[in-house]
């Protein structure tokens, strides 16, 4: 029987510092040994409300959205934007649903970080112990991997198609993957 290990974690923002603007957040379930995934994960969150209580819009971030490819563009808009509140409260409930606590970011000081963040600035409990936050890019260059051996599938920047790309390329570094294919166990 399938039983997530771990949540990947996405986040779609309007700058790179810690306090950026976040426009979706999204996760997905899934077992490290085999790459299984499970439930995912998705919202949209209001804007105004992050500006309002301290966050950031990073110009250089703005423009960089209006290089990208327009189907990546149109996934800013995609998802309805709930309340700060409704998003955390909803993502919190993800989490703790899933029984699972490691929750894995790209980047050191990035997904994980910014997500504590918003939760820290809105009064909200994290529901990720500190101990648990990892990190794709160490374990992707701790493991010597070439993340462009996986193909990508589906819509870069599209939260959940980017938590499912991670997942496949980490499978190398966990044994369930070969450079040769995409698949995974699914």
């Amino acid at each position: 029987m399938y039983k997530p290990t771990d949540i990947m974690l996405d986040l779609e923002t309007l700058g790179t510092g810690s306090n950026a603007v976040i426009v979706s957040i999204s996760a997905v379930e899934f077992d490290r040994a085999t790459g299984k995934t499970g439930t995912e994960f998705e919202v949209g969150v209001n804007l105004d409300e992050q500006i309002a209580k301290g966050a950031n819009i990073d110009g250089a971030t703005v423009m960089w959205w209006l290089a990208q490819d327009k189907e990546a563009q149109d996934e800013l808009t995609r998802l309805p934007r709930l309340s700060v509140e409704e998003a955390l409260d909803k993502y919190y409930a993800f989490v703790l649903q899933s029984g699972v606590e490691i929750v894995w970011g790209n980047g050191a000081t990035f997904d994980n970080v910014l997500l504590s963040n918003l939760f820290k600035r809105h009064g909200k409990k994290y529901p990720t112990p500190f101990w648990a936050d990892r990190c794709v890019r160490t374990f992707v260059d701790l493991s010597n991997i070439d993340t462009r051996q996986i193909p990508f599938e589906g819509i870069k920047h599209k939260g959940i198609d980017d938590c499912k790309h991670q997942i496949r390329y980490m499978g190398l570094g966990f044994g369930y993957a070969r450079p040769d294919t995409t698949e995974t166990n699914k």
